[in-house]
C-alpha cells in the first residue's frame, strides 16, 4: 500500500477556500468520505471562526478504507464499515471521557480553545482532519458509528444532524407521545427536530419561521408539522399557537435570538422546556415571573450524546421519518467556498440540506435518482 494524493477543499477562516492535494502515508488509518454535510458552524468558520487553514466539514458519512492494526484493536471496526463519523477526537483521559461524555473533553471544547473534526489545522499531519476531502485521517480516538449499507446517500447524511434533534428534542425536550412540542426555525437542525418529534409520536408539532422562510415551513408540513408565522404584523405568536394549540410541553429555539428564545418562553405551560440550541446571540431577559409561575424548566444544548446517534440510525434505518424527501443541495469540493459565501451573505441554497460530495466533478451530470442540484 502506498501513500495517496488526495483532493481536498481547504479553508482559511477569512472567506476563501481553495482545492489542494494533499498526502496521506499508509502509516495512518483512514476514511473515504462518502458525503461531508454543511451547518451552520460551517458558515461561520469558513468566514471567520478558524485560527489556521483547516479542512472544513464535521458531519462526514464514509467506508473505513484503510486501518492500522492498533486503530482496528481500538476501534472494534474493520475495513470496509460504513459510519458516520463525529467530529469530537477527545482525550481518553479526562473524566468526560471516561464518562462517555467526550463531547465535553477540553480538547474539544470550543469555549475553552479546543478542536474538533473540521477545524484541525492543515499544517498537522496529513492535514486531512475534515470532511470537505475525498479521504478524512482516522485515529483511534475518533467517535464513529457503524451505519447500514441500506442507507442511500442521502438518508445517511442526516445521520448527524437528527442525532442532535433527538439530543435536543426528545432528551432535553421531554417530547414523546401525546406531546405539544414548537420548533422555532425550520432549518438544517430544525427539520430534523420535527422529524424527529413526529416520530417520537408527538401530538402536535409547531414549526415557527419567518414569512421569507415559507418554502422551509412547506417542509416542515411534509413532514407531519403543522405551521405558523412569527412575523405576521396583525397576530402575535404567541397568542395564537397557545389559542390554537393550547399552552406547550416544550419549545425547541433553533435560532436563539432575544425575541425567539421570549416568544418560546410565552408558549409554555406548566412544567414546559424550553431548550436553547440557537446562537444567534442579543442581550436576553427571560421573564423570571412566567419561570416561576409555570415551573418551567430552561436548557442550553450542545451537540448530541452517543446514545442520540444510535438512536437517530434506528430512526433512520426504520424509514418513516420524512428527511428522505428533503431535497439535497450537492456541492464539488471546488464549489465550497462559493456556497459557503453565499449562503453567510443570505443567498442559501432554497433546502437548508446542503452536501459536500468530494467525488462530485463540476462537469458530472446530475443524477436522475436523487433530487441533487449544482450550481
Amino acid at each position: 500500500m502506498t501513500a495517496l494524493h488526495v483532493r481536498a477543499a481547504v479553508s482559511d477562516g477569512a472567506g476563501s477556500t481553495v482545492v489542494r492535494e494533499l498526502t496521506l502515508p499508509d502509516t495512518v488509518s483512514r476514511l473515504r468520505v462518502e458525503s461531508s454535510a454543511v451547518c451552520g458552524t460551517d458558515v461561520m468558520l469558513h468566514q471567520r471562526g478558524l485560527r489556521a487553514p483547516a479542512v472544513l466539514g464535521h458531519h462526514t458519512i464514509g467506508r473505513i478504507d484503510h486501518l492500522t492494526e492498533a486503530d482496528a484493536e481500538a476501534l472494534g471496526l474493520e475495513v470496509g464499515t460504513r459510519v458516520a463519523v463525529e467530529e469530537y477526537v477527545g482525550c481518553g483521559r479526562c473524566a468526560e471521557c471516561r464518562a462517555g461524555r467526550y463531547r465535553l473533553c477540553p480538547s474539544v471544547d470550543l469555549w475553552t480553545g479546543g478542536e474538533r473534526v473540521g477545524m484541525i489545522p492543515v499544517s498537522r499531519g496529513s492535514g486531512l482532519h475534515g470532511g470537505n476531502a475525498e479521504y478524512l485521517e482516522l485515529s483511534a480516538r475518533h467517535a464513529l458509528h457503524r451505519l447500514p449499507d441500506r442507507l442511500t446517500v442521502d438518508e445517511a447524511a442526516w445521520t448527524l444532524p437528527l442525532a442532535n434533534a433527538v439530543d435536543w428534542t426528545l432528551d432535553a425536550g421531554g417530547v414523546g407521545p401525546g406531546s405539544t412540542v414548537a420548533i422555532i426555525g425550520p432549518g438544517y437542525h430544525g427539520l430534523s427536530c420535527v422529524a424527529a418529534a413526529v416520530a417520537a409520536g408527538a401530538e402536535t408539532v409547531v414549526a415557527i419561521a419567518r414569512t421569507s422562510s415559507a418554502h422551509r415551513l412547506e417542509l416542515a408540513r411534509q413532514l407531519g408539522a403543522v405551521t405558523e408565522r412569527n412575523d405576521d404584523p396583525d397576530h402575535d405568536v404567541v397568542d395564537v399557537v397557545r389559542e390554537t394549540y393550547g399552552p406547550l410541553d416544550a419549545v425547541i429555539d433553533t435560532i436563539g435570538r432575544p425575541e425567539t428564545m421570549a416568544s418560546g418562553l410565552r408558549m409554555l405551560g406548566r412544567f414546559g422546556v424550553l431548550v436553547i440550541a440557537g446562537l444567534a446571540g442579543g442581550d436576553v431577559a427571560l421573564d423570571p415571573t412566567a419561570i416561576v409561575r409555570n415551573l418551567v424548566t430552561v436548557r442550553g444544548v450542545r451537540g448530541r450524546s452517543p446514545q442520540a446517534v444510535e438512536r437517530a440510525i434506528a430512526l433512520l434505518a426504520a424509514g418513516g421519518t420524512g428527511l428522505e424527501r428533503i431535497p439535497s443541495y450537492y456541492v464539488p469540493l471546488e464549489g465550497v467556498g462559493g456556497t459557503l459565501r453565499d449562503m453567510a451573505e443570505g443567498r442559501a441554497p432554497v433546502t437548508p440540506h446542503v452536501v459536500v460530495d468530494p467525488w462530485l466533478r463540476v462537469t458530472d451530470p446530475i443524477p436522475t435518482e436523487s433530487p441533487k442540484e449544482i450550481r
